[in-house]
């Protein structure tokens, strides 16, 4: 059952949960990222208050339910135009019924990472990432070419990441990785071994890491462990034409990344960005 119904179905609300109640319903694009300090502080109740009501409706507690509101925003994008994330056309489809399941898909796809996402996370995350001596990418299959993407735009910011599977030596390159550099995982699934035991190994080295996945199930948090998760309606092992959704979704992350690290020197970036462009168009540069 979906939050918004097990809300109106909850018989005996107390004062305190039904403000909270009457909060949630309007302003449901807000909960995904709100905290429970600040949903407290809106609704004037409090902490408790919050997890008894996230208890009362059958959560496990106020993560849960937010979740849970993620996913009531995801169904209502879907509903505005449903497309199979797995098989987004038929084979008798014309080129303009494939072209606009493609939009809705990307549209769907970009509003449900976008409402799924913690900013307080990605700003984290982008800080790691500014304050990292050195940057070392993880990914495979179409997972490494976001991190291409991501790594070619960072180079606007003079900032330049290894790909650290490259050269399939992945094993030299963790063992030369230090607490002061940053290491990005990015992996719908995050069921790779080889993955999970470099991210145990970089834990005991204190490395900051950052992990990019559609699996909600990865709750193990550290302090140098940070997880990002969007969920798309992808099967993981099962048959489909492409990773449509998923990395549509990751580009997206990765994009706002860029821009946030981009904004927090915004005057010298431009400035530095410029002055680039202004020797690439003279014949000076080599």
């Amino acid at each position: 059952m979906a939050l918004l119904e097990r809300l109106d179905q909850q018989p005996d609300l107390t004062d305190n949960e039904k403000r909270i109640k009457t909060y949630i319903e309007s302003h449901l694009t807000d909960i995904p990222a709100i905290t429970v300090e600040q949903l407290a502080a809106d609704t004037y109740t409090s902490h408790s208050a919050i997890v008894r009501l996230a208890k009362k409706l059958g959560y496990g507690g106020f993560r849960e339910l937010k979740l849970a509101a993620s996913d009531s925003l995801t169904q209502q994008l879907v509903s505005l135009g449903a497309v199979d994330a797995n098989f987004p056309f038929n084979p008798t489809d014309s080129v303009t019924t494939i072209a606009k399941n493609m939009a809705n898909l990307t549209s769907i796809a970009i509003k449900r990472a976008q409402a799924q996402i913690d900013p307080r996370q990605l700003e984290q995350a982008a800080q790691r990432l500014l304050d990292a001596k050195r940057l070392f990418f993880f990914g495979r299959g179409d997972s490494q070419i976001r991190a291409r993407s991501f790594q070619n735009k960072l180079i606007k910011l003079d900032i330049f990441p290894v790909i650290a599977e490259e050269y399939v030596n992945e094993r030299w390159v963790v063992s030369n990785i230090h607490k002061t550099d940053c290491v990005l995982f990015i992996s719908y699934g995050a069921n790779i071994p080889e993955y999970t035991q470099i991210m145990a190994f970089l834990e005991k080295k204190q490395v900051p890491t950052i992990l990019l996945t559609g699996n909600r199930q990865i709750k193990v948090r550290t302090k140098n462990k940070l997880t990002i998760v969007s969920t798309q309606d992808e099967n993981e092992n099962e048959s489909k034409i492409g990773t449509f959704a998923s990395q549509i979704a990751f580009e997206y992350i990765l994009d706002t990344l860029f821009s946030i690290m981009y904004g927090h020197a915004y005057t010298k970036n431009l400035l530095n960005q410029r002055q680039t462009q202004e020797l690439l168009n003279t014949d000076d540069l080599f």
